[in-house]
């Protein structure tokens, strides 16, 4: 079969790819590679401009970049591996915030927005729309519920479809309730749930917001993707057992990291002075000196080699308070071989997937108790290790969302056969579908 015959899914993007490193490059990259298990050509459209968010260049992570079949950007120079922006907006929003960064080190409190989950402006939207109907894919699926009204352009003969990494009418509310400001756009229920109406299938990176949102899409199919971390290579085992905290920089793991060691490390220290804790990813850089500076922290920042900070001696944590979502470190330290302590919430998004794999703490007390005894157990490391990885794998295969997809292509093959025959300028309404 050549590849202009393979049936093809779309992914319409609205932000920078260069990282899979934070909780949404991780699922989309889980999502490539489902695709790819699938058969399927995978093609990704970029917003001309909100892609780029606050600067006027962008490039693709490597990893990201193999298992994409191709790249339209439009509005875009690429030269190398970079894509460059020829849009006058664009380069106006990098300078104003170059402005702002540096009245910032000035000590200036300036606000640099976020764009995560800020809807398109309908004119950017056409845009998206209007290269995407040019040749309709079998699947067209809008990353992010803010990239659903782009859909409501593309009419019925596509298989129309959100991955929903977050549900984001629900970030503010759990933000707020430990007075931490919302780190991205704000937006009600009513709206959300609005943006997707127009979507055939909706793709779940929490089971319990497939279980919370669905109910008011009934209209669609959905599935929950299963948080699916790389497989990482071998772990070895020293002799000394330390605590690991693995995270990117956003509200959630900045809460969680300050609450711990306010509240949990100190306990934890103070019975096993020598006990280390490594603080490992970009979330370290929220660290305050007095935080980096406590009895055992150590701070690693990026790590190349998670390899490196994992195995039969990492007790990984995740002292999660206020999450949306899927806590995917949680994931990640299964699939590393570590024994895992965390607070219920962190496992809310896996709906009981992995019990019996991570150690559960009520309170910041037991949470110190629990890394007490896997501290001074190395049995119970060993056998917390042992069926970790195994274990999350598991729990975790993809096959009912490859399923769903081949599924999903093919419904669209059978209701429409005359990709090959009719207009190109007929696929694509740029008035919006009222229901």
């Amino acid at each position: 079969m050549s590849l202009q015959d393979k049936k093809r899914i779309d992914i319409l993007v609205q932000r920078q790819l260069d990282t899979i490193s934070t909780g949404n490059g991780a699922y989309l990259a889980t999502f490539l590679r489902v695709i790819a298990q699938t058969g399927l050509r995978c093609r990704v459209i970029f917003a001309p401009n909100h892609s780029f968010g606050n600067r006027p260049w962008a490039n693709i992570h490597p990893r990201l970049d193999d298992l994409i079949d191709e790249v339209v950007w439009p509005r875009t120079l690429k030269i190398g591996a970079f894509y460059w922006s020829l849009s006058l907006i664009v380069w106006m929003r990098f300078f104003v915030r170059a402005i702002k960064a540096g009245l910032r080190a000035l000590g200036l409190n300036l606000i640099i927005p976020s764009y995560l989950g800020r809807p398109l402006p309908d004119s950017e939207a056409r845009t998206v729309a209007k290269v995407a109907g040019r040749d309709l894919a079998d699947i067209t699926i809008a990353e992010y519920s803010s990239m659903g009204p782009v859909l409501s352009y593309l009419g019925t003969d596509t298989q129309r479809g959100v991955l929903m990494h977050d549900i984001l009418s629900d970030r503010g509310d759990a933000t707020r309730a430990f007075d931490v400001q919302p780190d991205s756009y704000e937006v009600s229920r009513e709206q959300e749930l609005d943006w997707c109406r127009d979507a055939d299938l909706m793709i779940y990176a929490s089971a319990k917001e497939l279980d919370n949102f669905q109910d008011g899409l009934p209209a669609s199919k959905a599935v929950w993707l299963r948080p699916e971390p790389p497989v990482y290579g071998e772990t070895a085992a020293t002799g000394n057992p330390r605590v690991v905290f693995l995270g990117t920089t956003h509200a959630g793991n900045t809460d969680a990291l300050q609450h711990f060691l306010a509240e949990v490390w100190p306990l934890v220290s103070n019975k096993a002075p020598d006990l280390e804790f490594w603080v490992a990813g970009s979330i370290s850089n929220v660290m305050s000196e007095a935080e980096k500076t406590l009895p055992g922290v150590k701070v690693l920042g990026r790590v190349e080699r998670l390899e490196d900070i994992g195995g039969a001696d990492s007790i990984g944590v995740a002292p999660t308070r206020l999450a949306t979502g899927v806590s995917i470190k949680v994931a990640e330290y299964l699939m590393l071989d570590m024994a895992c302590v965390a607070y219920p919430r962190a496992l809310q998004g896996f709906q009981g997937a992995l019990d019996g794999l991570v150690h559960l703490a009520d309170t910041p007390a037991d949470f110190a108790d629990q890394i007490l005894y896997l501290a001074t157990n190395s049995d119970a490391r060993t056998k917390s290790a042992e069926q970790s990885r195994t274990g999350a794998q598991q729990a975790l295969d993809n096959q009912e969302v490859i399923d769903f997809l081949n599924a999903a292509a093919s419904k669209r093959a059978q209701a429409s056969s005359r990709r090959q025959t009719r207009p190109q300028a007929a696929r694509l309404n740029l008035d919006p579908v009222v229901r």
